[in-house]
C-alpha cells in the first residue's frame, strides 16, 4: 500500500467534502432547531405563530429559496464521492434524505445535533475512501493523471474553484460528469482486475490430469 498517496489524497478529499458540505448546510443553519422540541414547547411555539401569523424566510420555500435543493457544491461533492453517495445518499438539504439521513433523523429528528453527527459521519467515510482509493492504484500510467484518483481529484478541485466563482458556478457540472465518468472508470478497472486474478487463481489451484 502507498500510505503516502493514500494519506494525501485522504487529506485533500476529506479538507474539500467537509468545506463543501458546511457551505451547503450554512444558508440552512440557522433555520434548524437546536435541539428536538418537547410536546408542551411545539404547542408553545405553534400557538405563537398563530397568533403573530408572521412570516419568516424559508431557504427551502417556493420564494427565493433553492426549491430543488440543487447546489453546485452538493454537485461537486456528490461526484467526487460516488462511491459513498450511492451508498448513503449524501446530504443535501431542502431534499428527502437518503439511506444515512433517514437513520440518524429517525432517532435525533432535524435538528443541528443530527446535521453534524450525518456532517462528521460523511467526512470519516470520505477520508476512509479515498485511503484506500489512493493507498491502492489500480493502474500506474505514465501520465500520473490519466489514474483514475488522480484524475477524479483534479476534477473534484477545479469543480470547487468553479463553485466559488458566482458566475462560474453554474458549469460545475462539466468537472462533476468527468469525476463521475472516472469513478466508472475505476469500477471497470476494479472489476476487470478483481476476474482476472480470480482467474489466475483458479488456474493455479485447478488439479492438473
Amino acid at each position: 500500500m502507498n500510505w503516502r498517496r493514500g494519506l494525501l489524497l485522504a487529506g485533500i478529499h476529506l479538507v474539500v467534502a467537509g468545506s463543501l458540505l458546511v457551505w451547503q448546510e450554512s444558508d440552512y443553519w440557522h433555520d434548524i432547531k437546536s435541539e428536538r422540541p418537547k410536546p408542551s414547547q411545539a404547542r408553545v411555539e405553534l400557538a405563537a405563530f398563530q397568533e403573530e401569523q408572521s412570516v419568516s424566510f424559508n431557504p427551502c420555500g417556493d420564494e427565493g429559496g433553492f426549491v430543488d435543493g440543487w447546489s453546485p457544491q452538493g454537485e461537486v461533492s456528490e461526484a467526487a464521492n460516488l462511491p459513498i453517495t450511492m451508498l448513503t445518499g449524501w446530504h443535501t438539504p431542502c431534499t428527502s434524505p437518503g439511506p444515512l439521513g433517514s437513520i440518524v433523523e429517525k432517532r435525533l429528528h432535524r435538528t443541528r445535533t443530527s446535521e453534524i453527527l450525518i456532517l462528521a459521519i460523511l467526512c470519516v467515510l470520505v477520508a476512509l475512501e479515498w485511503l484506500i482509493v489512493g493507498g491502492f492504484p489500480l493502474i500506474q500510467p505514465r501520465l500520473w493523471w490519466l489514474e483514475p484518483g488522480a484524475f477524479i481529484t483534479i476534477c473534484t478541485l477545479a469543480g470547487t474553484a468553479l463553485a466559488l466563482i458566482p458566475y462560474t458556478a453554474p458549469v460545475t457540472f462539466v468537472s462533476a460528469h468527468l469525476a463521475a465518468l472516472a469513478w466508472l472508470w475505476w469500477f471497470g478497472l476494479l472489476a476487470w482486475k478483481t476476474l482476472r486474478s480470480t482467474w489466475r487463481l483458479a488456474r493455479r489451484t485447478a488439479p492438473i490430469h
